[in-house]
């Protein structure tokens, strides 16, 4: 008997817990209505945009490929403004920081949000359709639209107006402006044969030859919008254009007979004195720290121009391009300068490059072993240019296609992107003269002159 009042005693006891426990337990599972209405975090999820190519009928096809959204970041301004809109409204706002790759479909754009409060969206010209939305849904932004946090117990909202920008260009494309001659006017370089362009303190500069072999000094201030002026030199009687280097705040350039030229302003020009008679310069690259030369066909480096040191090659003296040749000098990202110089020997390019990290580095010879079809074609070397941009080093010549190095020139690519139309083109007697200033790639073939922008520039 005692036993059973003993057991009786425990039910008794857990029947009484009992309301508790299940008053525990539903207050655990019911979340409190709270004021908070707000969106704290905007997030696009994988996107999709399409190729256009064809198929095996020779029929028009759109291929879809897809690509992360949070790289293109959403800002989020939480001051609510009244909008330019009909109807008015009071809201904040939630942009794209950088337009999306050109061809992206608006109408399936994941979102993914955080933040406080219920969320619905409508489009901006409807007010009576509240979509709720829950995140990771597909939303169409084929027109704008008002996200809306509401709070949970229902004493407010907050509206916020959301647009996404599509780019309208592939971003891996040019923009290209024809800058001289301008709405039919004529260019100052009419009737100029050979000429070099540069950059120049904070513009751009080109020096030209006439028919009587004067040389000009055609430069504009600003590399944004402009404005071009065109003087002759002094004392400048037989300077080879294409040496031109920029040195030091000064311009440098070598005669056909091999003595070196310098100027403060591109219009007055001296001759620096040599180390000893008969010395022969020409110049093949400037760094920041050294212009280089063929002095009497020993490859040196100078920091004053007149007192000049041989410099050694890894590789035979015959491979190096003494006269068909383009450099190009650039900081690398741990802040090195290296110069590459690309020529031709026969019918052979070959592509040299020196880093600058102690005074008794080796030009080094990039090595070619059989058919590497990752060196620079004879092509599009001839008569080219060397340009640093965007991180790739370009080389700019006679073929329409230019070609591209990112590893120091060790392979060349060929850059389809940049594409040259025939009015672009040198002639067969000419260079490309084409030098990067400012945000653009500038390009010069006979009296013209044209910039090229990479539509991704600075973003």
């Amino acid at each position: 008997m005692k036993k059973a009042l003993n057991i009786l005693s425990v039910l008794l006891v857990l029947l009484a817990l009992l309301p508790v426990i299940s008053c525990s337990k539903d207050e655990e599972d019911t979340v409190e209505p709270t004021s908070f209405c707000y969106i704290s975090t905007f997030t696009l999820g994988t996107l999709t945009y399409y190729n256009t190519s064809t198929d095996e009928k020779g029929e028009e096809v759109k291929i879809p490929i897809t690509y992360a959204g949070s790289y293109y970041p959403m800002a989020i301004d939480q001051i609510a403004r009244q909008h330019d809109i009909a109807p008015a409204l009071l809201a904040g706002s939630i942009s794209s920081t950088k337009p999306l790759l050109v061809g992206t479909d608006p109408t399936i754009v994941p979102v993914i949000i955080a933040g406080e409060g219920n969320f619905f969206y409508r489009p901006i010209n409807d007010e009576s359709t509240w979509i709720p939305f829950t995140s990771g849904n597909t939303v169409d932004f084929s027109t704008p639209l008002v996200f809306r946090a509401a709070a949970t117990d229902g004493s407010g909202f907050r509206d916020y107006i959301v647009t996404i920008n599509i780019r309208s260009n592939d971003p891996n494309g040019y923009s290209w402006e024809q800058m001289m001659p301008v709405d039919g006017g004529t260019s100052l370089l009419e009737g100029r044969g050979d000429r070099c362009a540069i950059a120049w303190k904070e513009g751009f500069a080109i020096v030209s030859l006439d028919n009587n072999n004067s040389l000009h000094f055609t430069t504009a201030a600003s590399t944004t919008s402009p404005t071009w002026s065109d003087a002759s030199c002094t004392g400048a009687d037989g300077a080879d254009v294409r040496s031109l280097q920029t040195y030091k705040d000064e311009l440098w350039m070598n005669t056909t007979s091999g003595a070196l030229l310098r100027s403060a302003d591109g219009i007055a020009w001296e001759t620096v004195a040599q180390s000893e008679s008969g010395t022969t310069v020409h110049l093949l690259a400037a760094s920041p720290n050294l212009l280089y030369a063929d002095v009497n066909n020993v490859v040196c480096g100078s920091e004053d121009g007149v007192t000049w040191k041989s410099l050694t090659l890894d590789a035979d003296a015959s491979l190096f391009p003494f006269t068909n040749h383009a450099a190009v000098s650039y900081e690398q990202s741990n802040g090195m300068p290296r110069v590459i110089l690309a020529g031709s020997y026969g019918e052979e390019t070959t592509t040299w490059n020196r880093e600058e990290d102690d005074e008794d580095d080796p030009w080094v010879l990039i090595s070619r072993t059989g058919d590497n079809a990752y060196s620079l074609p004879k092509a599009t070397l001839q008569d080219a240019s060397l340009v640093n941009y965007c991180g790739m080093i370009i080389a700019i010549g006679k073929t329409s296609s230019p070609y591209r190095t990112t590893d120091n020139g060790v392979t060349w690519k060929e850059y389809t992107e940049l594409k040259l139309g025939d009015g672009q083109q040198a002639a067969t007697d000419e260079h490309i003269a084409a030098t990067v200033a400012g945000e653009y790639i500038w390009i010069i073939t006979g009296s013209r002159i044209w910039r090229a922008r990479l539509n991704s520039y600075g973003e």
